[in-house]
Parts: C-alpha cells; structure tokens; sequence
C-alpha cells in the first residue's frame, strides 16, 4: 500500500494544466501525519502474489500545492517513520514529488540524508516548461527548476524527472526529452494531459514527439547507458511478459491511497484536489478505507468498443485518474487516451525491434533481463508473427519471451 500524505493545498506556481484547482493554505497538522503513518504501517502488504512483507518496504509519499513549502513537517515525519521502521525492524520507502523550485543545497543534502526517493516535476526545455509551468504572477520557474535539479544531483540523488505533455508544449516534446537526458535524468516520465482537448493537428505532433522520443531511447541503448521512460518501457515490458499482470493496473484504494489535511482518503492523489468532492472519498483516518466506497468506482478499460482492441493485452488506460480526467468515470477511457496507448505501441514496437534485430545487449538486458529471459529465446520467436490489425499497425510484434 503506498499512502501519500498531501502536505498542503498551496502552490508557488500556477500551471496552466494543474488538476488540484484551487491553491489554498491548508497544511497537514502533525497528529494527522501521524495517523497517516499508521495507515501506511498497518495497510502494507505486498502488490504481488509472490512477494512477502520482509521484502517489500512500506510506501510513503509527499505531495501536495508543493509539499516543500512545508519543509519542516516533511523532515519531521520522515525521521519520524525511519525510526518506526528500525523499531519495528521493517523496510521502509520514502518519497517526494516536488516542482524542483524550492530545493536547494542543504535541503537535497538532508532529503539523500533522511533517503527520500525525490521525482522532480520539470516540462523539458526552456520553451516547453515556460509554456506551461510559470511561477504565480507569471515569471518562469525554469532556472529555479534546473537548478534544484543540480542540487539534487551534486547530492547524490538519481535524477528522475515527471514532464507533462498538453497541447501547449507538445511541439517541443522530442527536443525536451533530449534536454532532460542531457541533464542527467535516469528516469523520465512523460506525463499525458489527458484534462486538455486534443485537435487532430496536436496528436500529429504528439506522435511525431513520441517518434523523436524513441530515438533518444534508443540512442541511449545503443550507448550502453539506458534511461528509464515508461512510456516505451511499459509497452516493451508487457510484450516481453505476454500482457500486463495484475501489478502492472492500477492500484487506486486497493494499493494506493492518498491523505489530504482533513484526514480524508482518496485512491490516489491526483484526485484529492481541493479536497471538495464528497464523490472521491474513500474513507477517513478516524474509520479506515471503506471498501463499500472503493469497491463503487469501478476500475477499466470497461469499454465495449475496447473488446475488439488489438492493444487490449496491455492497454495502459486503466488508471481512474486518468480516466475522470477525460471522461469523469474511473473505468472508461477517453478517445485521447485511446489515440495515445496505440500510438505508443507503434513507437516502441518499431524502436523494441529495431534494436532487437541489432542484437542491442543493453536492450535486451534491459527489457527481457527484467523478466527473467533467455536472450536466445528473444532470437528463437523473433519470427512468431501474428496478423497485423486495423488497430495497430505494425510489421510483426515483439516477442514474448517464456520465462525460465
């Protein structure tokens, strides 16, 4: 169960995409953090069948508005649950998501110091963030972002950047991924703006971006120094696998549940907002997580027209926050997120097999090492080819690799 504790409503910056609304001061008080920590504490399980307690940490996560304007509180409740966790002899993750604005020297110190994992959100190049993420009034939040990246870097974290792709800085999505690599990020999530409205002129470039995007991919296998970007790794793993397990949907109030200041549950944090809407609510620290309440947003794709999918075996639109963001249900996708799963499985199926017919160690290593495959059984199906469908075009699939 990976709980996530909304440290405030505030923000310092204005985004043009945001999905929490409002920005009001309603931080998180200490008593209710600690609760909060109980939860985490005695919800843990492990998300997959074959994993045990011993060996998967406790899940903690800080958002917000921007949780490091309450900076305090953050440290206090990591040290706070890094000692429970040695008195009670379990593992423990800890994690922020943060616009990188206020991060400095001493902070991204204590942050490797107290081992909090931290994602920084950072829309690509200068053009691409300035078009979307301005500070309140207006000015850029760029330079104040790639410099709390530099801060987090020089302190040892691993860089590991969200940059949100809308319509306002889609045309620079290739360039911003080049940028983000050039930076030093290990790991780059290109986060879809599924509130937006998509115009078919926007999808064309979107694709085109995913195209650019795959080649610094690949550029990075064949380098032998691969980045981590979900938005090929999924596809490509799921291929690898056969289809996506249990592990791979989404989690929201079954293995995932955010904590807003009220002491209010949400599935996840994307959808606490302003804390508002009665609808969301899954439960309250004073009763726990209601399943009557989960158990009523229904989880998907549940689309008829999804039967017929050729991406069906690994549609990646499951996710409830997604999914209310362009249709306001938990289990049906939109015509956007439709567009965008095809789309990505053309691009990385063309980049998978393009180093797979390259022979790519780094590649091959990096997608089927992950799932425990025999390289010469990569080679030994590389010409099991299915039809190709209306729904996806490709020349042939990847291969699905049997696990040994």
């Amino acid at each position: 169960m990976h709980v996530t504790l909304v440290l405030t409503h505030e923000c310092n910056l204005a985004c043009s995409y945001c999905y929490t609304g409002e920005k009001f001061r309603r931080e998180m008080d200490h008593d209710t953090a600690l609760r909060a920590l109980d939860l985490a504490f005695r919800e843990h399980r492990p998300r997959v069948p074959w994993a045990t307690h011993d060996d998967t940490p406790i899940d903690v996560g800080f958002f917000g508005g921007e949780p490091l304007i309450c900076w305090d509180m953050l440290v206090r409740v990591s040290e706070e649950a890094r000692a429970r966790a040695a008195r009670e002899g379990r593992r423990l993750r800890l994690a922020v998501t943060t616009n990188g604005t206020l991060v400095t020297r001493e902070r991204a110190e204590k942050l490797r110091e107290l081992g909090v994992d931290v994602t920084l959100s950072l829309d690509g190049c200068r053009a691409a963030h300035e078009a979307t993420r301005p500070q309140k009034g207006g000015r850029s939040s760029f330079d104040d972002v790639v410099a709390g990246a530099e801060h987090l870097k020089a302190a040892g974290h691993a860089l590991e950047i969200i940059a949100v792709v809308s319509p306002q800085n889609v045309a620079w999505l290739g360039e911003s991924v080049r940028f983000l690599v050039d930076l030093g990020a290990r790991n780059v999530i290109l986060n879809p703006c599924f509130e937006e409205t998509w115009s078919d002129d926007a999808l064309a470039l979107w694709e085109q971006g995913l195209r650019d995007a795959a080649e610094v991919y690949a550029a990075c296998m064949r380098a032998g120094r691969p980045v981590a970007m979900p938005t090929f790794d999924n596809k490509l793993l799921a291929a690898a696998k056969g289809g996506l397990s249990s592990c791979d949907t989404c989690g929201s109030g079954t293995h995932e549940v955010a904590v807003a200041p009220t002491g209010n549950l949400y599935g996840c944090a994307r959808q606490v907002g302003e804390d508002r809407d009665p609808k969301l609510v899954i439960g309250h620290l004073d009763r726990g997580i209601d399943p009557m309440r989960v158990g009523a947003m229904p989880k998907g794709p549940a689309d008829p027209a999804c039967e017929s999918c050729e991406e069906k075996w690994r549609c990646g639109a499951s996710c409830a926050c997604a999914n209310l963001a362009e249709t306001g249900t938990t289990h049906l996708p939109g015509g956007t997120q439709c567009w965008y799963e095809q789309a990505t499985a053309r691009v990385a199926d063309a980049t998978g097999l393009a180093l797979l017919d390259e022979r790519n160690e780094t590649f091959i290593a990096w997608t089927y090492g992950r799932v425990q495959a025999a390289a010469d059984a990569v080679r030994a199906r590389m010409e099991a080819i299915a039809a190709p469908t209306q729904s996806v075009k490709r020349v042939r699939k990847l291969p699905v690799v049997q696990s040994v």
